[in-house]
């Protein structure tokens, strides 16, 4: 079977497990009996990690130890059209032309087919040093899997982590990032407006908040805030955003006015997204609809208009970036969840400052949660072996250190010593329903990795 074919029939079986963050538990009880298939002694550890032991091949048992990571999880969007239910459906995979597509969906590329490449070569690789085999949990929402691995399961020479995204690019650093609630109990009052109407921002591009925050996608739930800032009106609900980590395309609210006439407003702010950013196919809606018996009070409101605008969106500077991900109405409270990323310490110093400003000026209370760090590799032996070898295969690929985030700096920080790479195939959009694996990056990565394997092993000297 050709490597495509085989990694693409690995990735299939993993695509029709459900398997979004934090409900893991099928796939990794699928994985754990393909790998006893594969002839490797494979357990869930404490935290639900996949962990498996591959023992050397014959005269290798002395060569370094290398570990093969990827992660289970996958953030799972959908199209407002789309009936999708991601703890019961899996995804209906689409072979269009150059890509791999899903249906309606998130594609789950990340990181399904590091996973499959995983498979892949142990099903196809004969002569290698000692392997360990880790799939984590977790890594899209709070990268549980990797803060609470065993460091001896750390107990290594190098680790190659295949979740990045571009097939050109070794990553060799990636950014922190933080996870930040800000919400506003609202005290409802009775409508003094008459007309209801929802207003609806969509056709966004979206994507991922690390990897696509600096190629100007516009922020929904950023549009919506400047939209209802320059219409007399009252709320009475506002969402946007499916996940913490992806810059919402998509965000709407409830509102009365008295006015109707929303024409002109409307083309101002289309005129006005479609030159600020890369955005030719925003939409913006307007729609009657069955009026409310309750709407914010206006200080909420106000509250609401200002948080909005005063928090950072968007790439600050080379080293910050933050995202206002999901914004939604729950328990008559307003809840907005936003993800700063920074290289540096004083990156998260500042972006942690920025936060907290502009909850204390709107009166919203703020809740830090998980922090990650970041990571920086101070050993490149490995890497510059990687970039030589993709030469000799005819590719030239480049060190990065990328703005989102990796499990590779939890790793790094359990063990100093182990080497670690990123590696990838060229993966688009993600974390949206654009989701695209170009399918002419499957076998250079398989390819790079197999003869890394080679190299560490002294194959080639054989």
């Amino acid at each position: 079977m050709k490597i495509l074919d085989s990694v693409l029939s690995e990735f299939e079986k993993i695509s029709v497990i459900p398997r979004p963050s934090k409900y893991e538990s099928k796939v990794a009880k699928y994985l754990v009996e393909r790998l006893n298939e594969l002839g490797v002694k494979a357990e869930i550890d404490e935290v639900g990690n996949v962990i498996g032991e591959v023992a050397a091949s014959k005269d290798f048992e002395n060569k370094p130890v290398v570990i093969l990571q990827a992660h289970m999880d996958m953030v799972c969007v959908s199209d407002s059209s789309k009936n999708f239910d991601p703890l019961t459906d899996g995804i209906e995979i689409i072979r269009e032309g150059e890509y791999l597509k899903a249906k309606g969906t998130s594609l789950g590329a990340d990181d399904g087919i590091g996973i499959a490449i995983i498979l892949h070569i142990l099903a196809n690789h004969s002569k290698h040093s000692r392997l360990r085999v880790i799939f984590t949990v977790d890594e899209e929402t709070g990268m549980s899997g990797a803060r609470g691995l065993n460091k001896k399961c750390l107990d290594a020479d190098y680790l190659i982590n295949i979740d990045s995204e571009n097939v050109d690019e070794l990553v060799v650093g990636s950014a922190g990032s933080m996870r930040i609630e800000l919400k506003q109990t609202i005290d409802f009052v009775k409508p003094a407006m008459k007309n209801a109407f929802e207003v609806k921002i969509s056709g966004l591009k979206g994507g991922h908040s690390g990897e696509a925050i600096g190629i100007n996608h516009a922020n929904a739930i950023k549009v919506l805030g400047e939209i209802l800032s320059k219409l007399d009106c009252e709320i009475a609900s506002v969402e946007g955003g499916r996940a913490m980590n992806v810059i919402p395309s998509e965000a709407s609210a409830y509102m009365l006015v008295d006015t109707q006439n929303f024409n002109e407003i409307s083309e101002k702010f289309l005129s006005t997204i479609r030159k600020q950013y890369d955005e030719t196919n925003a939409q913006i809606e307007f729609k009657s609809v069955d009026k409310t018996e309750q709407v914010f009070s206006r200080s909420n409101f106000e509250s609401f208009l200002k948080v909005i605008s005063e928090l950072e969106d968007g790439l600050h500077d080379s080293e910050t970036s933050a995202n206002i991900g999901v914004l939604k109405v729950e328990d008559s409270t307003v809840k907005i969840e936003y993800m700063p990323r920074f290289h540096s310490d004083h990156g998260r110093e500042f972006m942690s400052e920025v936060a907290k400003s502009a909850a204390k000026v709107s009166n919203y209370e703020i809740n830090f949660g998980e922090t990650s760090p970041a990571w920086k590799s101070e050993k490149f032996d490995l890497a510059e072996k990687m970039i030589e070898i993709a030469s000799q295969q005819g590719r030239q690929i480049k060190q990065r250190v990328i703005h989102g985030g990796l499990e590779c700096s939890y790793f790094s920080a359990k063990n100093p010593n182990l080497e670690i790479v990123s590696i990838g195939t060229t993966n688009l959009d993600i974390h949206s329903p654009k989701e695209r694996l170009l399918l002419s990056s499957v076998e250079p990565t398989v390819n790079l990795v197999m003869e890394t394997l080679n190299f560490i092993a002294g194959v080639e000297n054989e």
